[in-house]
C-alpha cells in the first residue's frame, strides 16, 4: 500500500500508468471510478480517474479529480487486501470496499508513510458499468496471492503470456480494458510525486464521495 507509487507514460497510450514491478503482470484498467480512503491517522483521500488491476496490487490513479494537487495515484497490494466486499445499493453506484496496509518490507519507504499506524479503508466506486468481468479475475487473483500460487494456469501467468481473453469471461456490459499484450513505459516518463503530509486540503463536492452512504465523502482530505 502507497500514496503515490511510481507512475510512467504507457507507450500504446500515451497516458499514466503504474510503472510495473519485478514479476508484475497487468491484468486490465476500468475507467470512471471514484476512489476514497480513510487514513490510520485521520483524514481521507479522494479522487477521480481509473484503476489497474495487475498480478500483485489494485492502482488507482486520479486522472480527473483529485482532493489535492500532490496526490496523484493509490497502491493497494492483493497480498494485504483484507475483508474485500463488492457492495450493489439500491441507490448509488455500485462499490468494492476493504481494508490494507503497506506490503511486508515496505513499510519504511516514504510512499507507506501516510499510512503507517493501523489498516487502511479503501472505496472503489464504479460509476458506469457492470463488473463480471472484474470480479471474477479480482477474487481469482486474490486467492491466487494468498496462496502464494504460480502455476500455468493461474491468472498472472495468463496475463504475462498474453492469454487472458482465453481464461476470463469477457461480460458485454463491462467497460473493463483486458491487457492483452503487456504496457510498456515511454523511456524517462516516469513521475514520481512527493505527497506533503501536513497539507490540507478542500472537502469533496456533496455529489463526490467513493461509496454513496457508508463511505461518501465530506470529511476534508488532510493527513494528520
Amino acid at each position: 500500500m502507497a500514496v503515490n507509487p511510481l507512475l510512467a507514460q504507457d507507450g500504446a497510450t500515451e497516458s499514466l500508468f503504474p510503472m510495473p514491478e519485478s514479476g508484475e503482470a497487468f491484468v486490465l484498467r476500468r475507467d470512471n471510478i471514484d476512489f476514497e480512503c480513510a487514513l490510520p491517522r485521520g483524514g481521507k483521500l479522494w479522487g477521480r480517474g481509473c484503476f489497474f488491476l495487475s498480478s500483485k496490487r489494485i492502482v488507482f490513479v486520479a486522472g480527473e479529480k483529485s482532493c489535492r494537487q500532490d496526490f496523484k495515484s493509490f497502491a493497494i497490494p492483493l497480498q494485504t487486501m483484507r475483508r474485500p466486499k463488492f457492495e450493489q445499493p439500491i441507490f448509488g453506484a455500485n462499490y468494492l470496499t476493504g481494508t490494507t496496509r503497506p506490503a511486508p518490507g515496505t513499510e519504511a519507504d516514504t510512499a507507506a508513510a501516510p499510512l503507517a499506524g493501523g489498516e487502511t479503508a479503501f472505496y472503489l466506486t464504479f460509476r458506469s458499468g457492470g463488473c463480471n468481468t472484474f470480479l471474477p479475475l479480482l477474487f481469482q487473483l486474490l486467492a491466487e496471492v494468498q496462496a502464494a500460487q504460480q502455476t500455468q494456469g493461474s491468472i498472472a501467468q495468463a496475463a504475462q503470456e498474453g492469454r487472458l481473453n482465453q481464461v476470463a469471461y469477457v461480460d458485454p456490459s463491462d467497460p473493463s480494458v483486458l491487457y492483452l499484450s503487456q504496457p510498456s513505459a515511454v523511456p524517462g516518463s516516469q513521475e514520481q510525486t512527493n505527497f506533503q503530509m501536513d497539507s490540507p486540503s478542500a472537502p469533496p463536492p456533496a455529489s463526490q464521495g467513493a461509496a454513496q452512504g457508508e463511505g461518501g465523502g465530506g470529511n476534508n482530505c488532510v493527513v494528520s
